[in-house]
């Protein structure tokens, strides 16, 4: 005679299977409980060896007051006369050595500019056409750049709008930069990790959270007493970078207890 089947086993069988699917995650969220984060920066200075000039040549129609007649045959006048001076320009760093390479001449730009007539309020304002040439200048020498810039003042130029400075080995740079990040954070996690009493694993995640910056440096001049030109002080040029990087914890018996 069969052994009778309690009502209660189907149930509590249910509930047992229904449990077993949890135990894996609940064994995979301890693992990644013992993991520790570490965020760390770092920057790299370096001294440039290159340098890209941005010199302006500017013409302009005579002023008229506002509203009048234009004359254009003024406006071409001041347009030949800026494209006679850029070519004048163009021959003479190319006496210098600058090849054509290095030389960037941008289109022409032109804008109308609107003067008051002696400050004064009431009177009708005065305008004219501006013309302008932007010429950017590619330095591999930068104890060639005094000179250079001494030749673009002496032959016209109306703007030096400012000295870009840079390195040619870029990656080079970006690449120290994101090693001492690493070696910062790989600091920083065994600093936690032994104040902690624990040890470190493998890398479980590494994640880049600033790529590699340049920080540029502008011109800076200073004119000594004993020289007519100026003295062009590049500084260091800064490049930063930034990381992420998960270790896993490898914890005693003991400190699990």
């Amino acid at each position: 005679m069969p052994m009778p089947v309690s009502p209660r086993i189907p149930a509590l069988l249910a509930l047992m299977a229904l449990s077993l699917p949890t135990l894996p995650a609940l064994a995979q969220d301890t693992s990644a409980s013992r993991q520790i984060e570490v965020q760390a920066e770092s920057s790299v200075d370096v001294q440039p060896d290159r340098a890209t000039l941005n010199a302006v040549l500017v013409e302009a129609t005579p002023l008229v007051e506002m509203g009048a007649e234009r004359d254009d045959d003024a406006t071409t006048k001041a347009r030949k006369q800026l494209e006679t001076r850029s070519t004048a320009l163009i021959k003479a760093l190319r006496k210098l050595g600058i090849s054509d390479d290095q030389l960037h001449a941008g289109n022409l730009s032109v804008r109308n500019e609107q003067q008051l007539q002696q400050q004064d309020q009431s009177a009708p304002l005065l305008e004219r056409v501006v013309i302008e040439r932007h010429l950017d200048i590619d330095i591999n020498d930068l104890t060639s750049l005094p000179g250079i810039i001494d030749a673009l003042f002496a032959n016209g130029i109306d703007r030096l709008e400012g000295i870009r400075y840079d390195v040619s080995d870029r990656e080079s740079v970006e690449n120290k930069a994101l090693q001492k990040a690493l070696a910062r954070a790989h600091q920083k996690a065994e600093l936690m990790s032994n104040a902690l009493s624990v040890s470190l694993g493998r890398v479980e995640r590494i994640q880049e959270t600033r790529s590699p910056v340049f920080r540029p440096m502008m011109m800076a001049t200073a004119r000594t007493e004993q020289a007519d030109s100026a003295t062009y002080t590049p500084g260091t040029i800064s490049v930063e970078a930034g990381v992420l990087v998960n270790w896993s914890l490898e914890t005693s018996s003991t400190s699990d207890n």
